[in-house]
């Protein structure tokens, strides 16, 4: 509510897949994304908001395809024709479900697109309570937050700047670095790890080697091998030294004024990051986090 907003949790959400379907075949792997824009509609919204890289690429291109491509519209419409539907007031269970005409129903929109074109970075400005000064902070894109760029459409997929506009209106030092959009390997984090230890040593070095103190990201499996990962990193490299990461809405909810122990969760890092926001002044002692 800091910004005026309030965002409404869809009650019967489940995932979207994750990985957008390297066939069109496969009907299969569009029907929940889908469903969960239907959901949407039936809540009364006609915008979808995440805060996740891949669920926004899911969403958004499945909802691309099934309002360009009639058969795929048909194909997926008629896959889940018969879902039942559970009303989140009564607990009765029905299969009626209103139609659904995708982009012109719902539009799918990542929080950064949200922040940056429904409410401007001016207005997060002028609402700020406590400004990021003094925090050199990397922003790292990865790669599912802008590709494929023309069904994306966010951002310069070769020099994105949306999250570093945002950091710069709240005050923040925005770090440029030469990895802030390659891939940390997400995928390959079970089946191959050194391999995604490897791709996370090199991105978090060359951000540091550009003067970050800190590496913010949108997405939670980055957030996974660039954050939890980071003991394995050291035991590949030894010369490695620890560098903080952050989810991008934990320093915007610092700015805005959240207050540190209620929402922010500063103490549930793998590497902690109260050491850095202290020494720039942006966790006092008394608002500190056990």
């Amino acid at each position: 509510m800091a910004l005026g907003v309030q965002l409404k949790e869809i009650p019967s959400w489940t995932c979207c897949g994750a990985v957008y379907p390297l066939t069109s075949r496969k009907i299969s792997g569009l029907a929940a994304p889908i469903r969960i824009l239907r959901e949407a509609k039936i809540m009364g919204s006609d915008v979808m908001v995440t805060g996740c890289s891949f669920c926004f690429n899911v969403l958004k291109r499945a909802n691309r395809d099934f309002t360009n491509d009639p058969l795929t519209k048909k194909r997926i419409s008629a896959y889940i024709a018969d879902d039942v539907r559970v009303d989140p007031e009564t607990g009765e269970k029905r299969k009626e479900w209103p139609e659904f005409g995708g982009e012109s129903d719902v539009k799918v929109l990542h929080l950064l697109e949200y922040l940056r074109d429904r409410i401007g970075f001016d207005s997060i400005s002028s609402n700020m309570k406590r400004p990021l000064q003094g925090l050199e902070i990397a922003p790292y894109y990865g790669c599912a937050l802008l590709r494929p760029a023309k069904e994306i459409g966010l951002d310069d997929p070769e020099n994105p700047v949306i999250m570093a506009s945002l950091f710069s209106s709240l005050v923040a030092n925005p770090i440029d670095f030469a990895f802030k959009n390659e891939c940390c390997a997400s995928f390959l984090s079970v089946s191959s790890p050194e391999v995604a230890s490897r791709a996370s040593h090199v991105i978090l070095e060359s951000a540091r080697s550009e003067g970050a103190k800190a590496l913010a990201v949108t997405c939670p499996l980055c957030f996974y091998n660039l954050e939890q990962r980071q003991s394995e990193v050291a035991q590949q490299y030894l010369d490695f030294k620890e560098m903080p990461v952050f989810y991008f809405t934990e320093l915007l909810a610092l700015a805005m004024g959240v207050e540190p122990r209620k929402a922010v969760g500063l103490n549930e890092h793998s590497v902690d990051v109260r050491p850095l926001l202290k020494s720039v002044g942006l966790l006092e002692e008394k608002l500190g986090v056990e």
